[in-house]
């Protein structure tokens, strides 16, 4: 359709290539754009700065009338075309670099004006990414519908991630308005972001809130907390859109982008999509065999690999991760492994106690030894955990569940793993109660070891009391599977 018979308002720019590109066209999506991982340098000098007198104005020279210099809110330069709304983060300081990015830049409007296929409209954007001497990235940005094109076909596998059976172009969508927001947030000087923008934010925003409060499954991209205080800052971006500042744009571009990933990861608007966080889409049974070294383990560690494996799962659905449920899983990890951590230091100290008794037997010797063992072994692999997961990060979340996953027992050694301080603690426990035994049984009188043995036997019945309420609590689907 020729955009001009449409209604649309069709690009008033003109290009006449006065240089041939050397450069190859590579499509690429806005989350390509390298800004964040170029780590140019600052190149050392001894001139000294002299200011001349009078001297008002303190900005830097353009590399050329064409290209307007701007700084992102975050303190990266990028250049602006406004005459054909081009976009590029290219170091044009240097002139071989901007005489390609120019070329470039003006052969691939041509092109696309030329392109009977290709709608170029007032409000099309283009974006230009160096990517070598010889290879140049870039995209097209469409602002009334939220996406971003190119002139040749494109793979989009690149887009999906780690997400499989992509295929109907309604769900394709929200991936390719994923980048526009991407975009937004990259190149936040042409203001796109209008109320109507702003009001959409604020319900999805409300209605995330509203589901997280009253599931605990939610597919919601944020916890509750974060939901709040986001909806306090886009209430305070109301009136502030306007104007040459650009942080607000940024803001809420960065949201929308988060909010339509989960619609994309979460199938919305396909007749699978994904209502609640643990449920899986691509399998109707999703039961996972447990290895005989899992069970062994589950076995030696009292249960505890088998209560991580729970959790893991619901986390790791679909080899996608639920950021929300993996930082309350490893908030929660950390507050466990700090109480073991201080309980087996109190048991090494009855243990050292225990042995300076001049009574104690050879079995009751060698029972406090192994307790001693494995409270070090828990002070130690605590120090070593807490270490490794201090930092919540979904990035290293998703490296580590993809290496286990691919390993022959899968997220079953990571439960293992998570499970070694409880497990040994209860080890040091068991080991220390037995050497007090022995000893009581083995040097005390009758009517001490019927009052130790009665308290004892009252102590087991409390324990196996609590074991059976507990079992309880599982919910018959998971009992089922275990």
């Amino acid at each position: 359709m020729n955009p001009s018979s449409s209604g649309i308002s069709v690009s008033s720019c003109t290009i006449s290539p006065s240089t041939t590109s050397t450069r190859k066209a590579m499509p690429i999506p806005a989350s390509d754009v390298n800004r964040y991982k170029r780590k140019r340098i600052i190149p050392q000098t001894k001139d000294r700065v002299f200011i001349e007198p009078g001297n008002k104005v303190f900005e830097d020279k353009p590399p050329s009338s064409r290209w307007k210099p701007l700084a992102h809110p975050e303190g990266s330069l990028y250049y602006y075309d406004s005459t054909c709304r081009i976009y590029t983060d290219a170091d044009l300081s240097k002139p071989s670099t901007l005489s390609a990015i120019d070329a470039f830049a003006d052969k691939l409007y041509n092109d696309a004006q030329t392109n009977p296929n290709i709608g170029i409209t007032s409000k099309t954007e283009l974006v230009v990414e160096d990517i070598d001497e010889a290879t140049c990235g870039y995209y097209f940005v469409e602002q009334d519908t939220r996406c971003i094109f190119w002139l040749e076909r494109f793979d989009a596998e690149s887009l999906f991630e780690n997400i499989r059976r992509v295929r109907n172009m309604g769900h394709i969508k929200y991936a390719i308005e994923a980048q526009y927001w991407a975009h937004c947030e990259l190149f936040p000087h042409e203001n796109r972001v209008t109320p109507a923008v702003l009001e959409e934010l604020k319900q999805i925003i409300m209605h995330a809130a509203a589901v997280t409060i009253t599931s605990v499954t939610s597919v919601a991209p944020f916890e509750r907390d974060e939901l709040e205080k986001m909806l306090d800052l886009v209430n305070g971006i109301e009136g502030t859109l306007e104007g040459e500042f650009t942080h607000t744009r940024c803001v809420v571009a960065r949201f929308m982008s988060e909010f339509i990933k989960a619609k994309f990861f979460n199938f919305c608007g396909q007749p699978g999509a994904r209502l609640d966080s643990d449920q899986t889409i691509y399998f109707k049974d999703h039961d996972h065999h447990q290895s005989l070294l899992f069970i062994i383990a589950s076995l030696l560690l009292f249960g505890a690999p088998h209560t991580h494996q729970e959790d893991l799962k619901k986390i790791w659905v679909d080899r996608i991760i639920n950021r929300v449920l993996w930082n309350q899983f490893i908030g929660k990890l950390n507050d466990e492994w700090a109480g073991l951590a201080l309980s087996a230091t109190v048991i090494l100290n009855a243990n050292v106690a225990f042995l300076a008794i001049p009574s104690v037997q050879d079995t009751a010797k060698l029972l406090s030894y192994l307790s001693v063992a494995c409270s070090i072994a828990v002070v130690l692999l605590v120090l070593l955990l807490v270490r490794q997961n201090q930092k919540k990060d979904c990035e290293r979340a998703v490296t580590l569940l993809k290496y286990v996953s691919r390993s022959f027992f899968g997220i079953e050694a990571l439960a293992i793993m998570y499970s070694l301080p409880y497990g040994l603690l209860m080890w040091a426990l068991l080991s220390f109660a037995a050497g007090f035994g022995d000893l009581i049984f083995g040097t005390e009188g009758q009517w001490t070891r019927v009052t130790v043995g009665f308290t004892g036997s009252l102590v087991v019945c409390f324990v196996a009391l609590v074991l059976q309420i507990g079992r309880h609590q599982i919910p018959e689907d998971e009992e089922d599977e275990s």
